[in-house]
């Protein structure tokens, strides 16, 4: 029988190769060896988890035939019942008898006699088993099972030592094709999409999913998709209130059963796509949320903490990618509006068309709900509309707009912002407001010649914070229309001139 001396030296080989080999394959054939060699056993097999077919699957194993391998797979569930309910390991003197096992026939076939089996397990997880298979009837002492599960505990160190490595190079590869994409395209689908399959892919999941905000909705909806049907990506409106809303709080959060969840929208959808545990994490642009990714388990599990921080990094690559896409776009839809607005103002003295083209331009531009120019009526300390857009006619009639009362700072030169219409003080004409569906307003002075004549108004169907950019861009577009304004009153003065100067020479004419 073999000796403790035996088993030492055993263990320093695996050590050795521990140290010495990155090869996965190799050092577990070691470890199955080694069983084999140092129990004079006649075979040895690895069993490793399969958790989405809830079998164990035989992954190493020397001394076995092809025909006993392809026998009636292990249940997971039942084995590692089992294995705790005996105290941590199984034996069996008789294999080809007892009535715990089957397949008694194709056992003694095989030749063999007796068997140890052992739990392999990683953080407390049993993810496999190690059997030992003997020639002949024996039964197997305490060093013997000893000996056994410290080599099977081996191979759980040796498989999550591997597991971690590949999943620093996958990592590694994620985040270089994501930069990658993020530095070659401004193709946001594009990006988007490849980032949903690497993940699903290198995480082994089943897919994922990613939704941006959609704030005039008030829902989420899926801007790229894998591994998914277009049953269920297409299954209906995504709630931003009712589907984990706590993501768009900026948590992260992991679903242990999507079935059965409360905080889960569609779970009768959830079910027929056999989807069961999920981890959701935000989509930063800066430091607000724009959108939620979700990552999706056909069998129970848990989300390890190195996982959850790689997801949530690819995450906000993402949001960059969104970002840098949106700038961009910003930047060729605001080159464009300028154009437009320059091309016409040199084009036409018709101060009323510019004004309607610059409301319509720079509403769809900022995606509001509407815009509106008011000019300045001094004379009776009004404002008076002189272009519109996506108003009501409604709303357009609803009175005179004082200058007083509706947006003095605006006319102070200042831009304002009203977040919300109903409770703000100071704003006329409220309850008209309401009724036509506007939340926020940013106003921007239209100045000429550093004198404010009039206001430049956009109007938001949602609670809106108008940022920097916005601002900027209202002003600058203001200013545009401050010009315009300037270059059609010079006009008709000149014109005025020359009428006036073709009077008084043709009133001289006897002088010549």
């Amino acid at each position: 029988m073999t000796t403790k001396t035996d088993y030492f030296k055993t263990f320093c080989n695996i050590s050795k190769k521990f140290g010495t080999t990155f090869n996965r394959e190799e050092l577990l054939n070691l470890i199955v060896q080694s069983a084999i060699e140092s129990m004079e056993g006649k075979a040895a097999c690895l069993f490793l988890a399969d958790e989405q077919k809830d079998i164990f699957v035989a992954t190493f194993q020397k001394g076995l035939s092809e025909n006993y391998m392809h026998s009636t797979p292990m249940n997971i569930e039942a084995e590692v019942k089992k294995l705790m309910e005996a105290g941590g390991y199984l034996s069996f003197r008789d294999a080809t008898t007892d009535p715990r096992l089957g397949n008694h026939d194709l056992k003694k076939a095989e030749g063999i006699a007796s068997i140890l089996v052992v739990p392999v397990t990683v953080n407390d997880k049993t993810i496999g088993v190690l059997t030992l298979y003997t020639a002949m009837q024996r039964d197997f002492s305490k060093d013997e099972v000893a000996f056994l599960s410290a080599l099977a505990e081996q191979g759980g160190m040796a498989i999550q030592h591997f597991r971690l490595l590949n999943r620093i190079q996958k990592n590694a590869e994620l985040f270089h094709n994501l930069t990658f994409s993020i530095n070659s395209s401004l193709d946001i689908k594009k990006i988007l999409h490849i980032l949903t399959s690497d993940i699903a892919d290198g995480f082994g999941m089943k897919g994922a999913t990613i939704r941006l905000l959609n704030k005039n909705t008030g829902t989420l909806d899926i801007v790229a998709s894998y591994g998914l049907s277009e049953n269920f990506c297409g299954r209906g409106p995504v709630s931003a209130d009712k589907s984990i809303s706590q993501t768009l709080k900026g948590d992260t959060v992991i679903i242990r059963d999507a079935r059965t969840d409360e905080r889960i929208q569609y779970r009768d959808a959830m079910r027929e796509e056999g989807i069961v545990s999920m981890l959701c994490v935000p989509i930063l642009s800066g430091s607000e949320v724009i959108g939620v990714m979700r990552v999706f388990s056909a069998v129970e599990r848990d989300f390890p903490n190195d996982m959850v921080m790689t997801v949530k990094a690819l995450a906000n690559q993402g949001g960059i990618a969104i970002e840098k896409a949106r700038m961009a776009e910003r930047r060729r839809m605001n080159a464009e509006l300028f154009h437009d607005l320059a091309v016409s103002i040199n084009s036409t003295l018709d101060i009323k068309k510019i004004m309607h083209i610059m409301s319509a331009d720079i509403a769809e531009i900022l995606g509001v709900k509407a815009s509106s120019i008011r000019l300045l009526d001094q004379e009776n300390n009004t404002l008076e509309l002189v272009a519109s857009y996506g108003l009501s006619e409604e709303y357009l009639n609803k009175g005179p707009a004082s200058a007083e009362k509706g947006i003095p700072e605006a006319l102070r030169n200042r831009p304002i912002v009203v977040k919300d219409v109903g409770t703000e003080e100071g704003v006329e004409y409220r309850e008209e407001k309401k009724r036509e569906g506007i939340v926020s307003i940013l106003s921007v002075p239209i100045n000429a010649r550093d004198e404010v004549i009039g206001v430049l108004r956009l109007y938001s169907d949602v609670p809106r914070d108008f940022d920097y950019d916005d601002i900027m861009m209202a002003t600058a577009m203001a200013h545009q229309g401050g010009l315009a304004i300037q270059n059609a009153s010079m006009y008709l003065m000149l014109q005025e001139d020359k009428k006036t100067l073709e009077e008084e020479i043709w009133s001289h004419r006897l002088w010549f």
